[in-house]
């Protein structure tokens, strides 16, 4: 019988290293997992997160605005909304202009749960950046940003999408 002894490989092999799609994805764990642990200690998920801070940028709107606007499975942002709800961090009013749809607002309890978020985000960030200097993640930041543009695709990101995405 013959046995492997576990190595500690440093670096991936060179077939993947070459591949965009694969250190997109790996750098999407690494950031995800530190940006999941520090929203998980402040009692929001990633998606909460978003939906909070858009809710605070962009004030009130739709939930099926929402949910178009950051690119949300609709039926993931019925989930997300009602336990932004239940927990006080958001309300939902009629829309004055049509009263037949519902805007989200948030509420003082939800803007200083964002405003911890985004400090604890911003540790987690730092962190997976660490190894690059403020130029390059300055570039970082901008060559992502083009590569994720919103105005690129009207596909939803779906959690089915994500998980074949990632092979997991």
């Amino acid at each position: 019988m013959v046995s492997f002894a576990p190595m500690a490989e440093t670096t991936y092999p060179k077939a993947l290293a070459a591949r965009i799609g694969f250190l997109l994805a790996r750098a999407h764990l690494v950031a995800r997992e530190k940006a999941d642990r520090a929203l998980e200690e402040v009692g929001l998920s990633m998606k909460g997160f978003a939906a909070l801070s858009t809710l605070v940028s962009d004030g009130a709107i739709s939930q099926q605005r929402l949910s178009h606007r950051i690119r949300m499975d609709p039926a993931t942002m019925v989930d997300v909304i009602d336990s932004l709800e239940r927990s006080g961090h958001i309300v939902r009013r009629r829309n004055p202009k049509d009263r037949r749809e519902y805007a989200l607002q948030t509420t003082a309890k939800g803007r200083a749960l964002l405003t911890r978020a985004q400090r604890a985000i911003v540790v987690a960030e730092r962190d997976t950046v660490r190894g690059l200097d403020r130029e390059e993640e300055k570039v970082l930041l901008e060559l992502l940003g083009r590569i994720a543009d919103p105005g690129s695709t009207e596909n939803l990101a779906t959690e089915d999408a994500v998980t074949a995405a990632l092979g997991r």
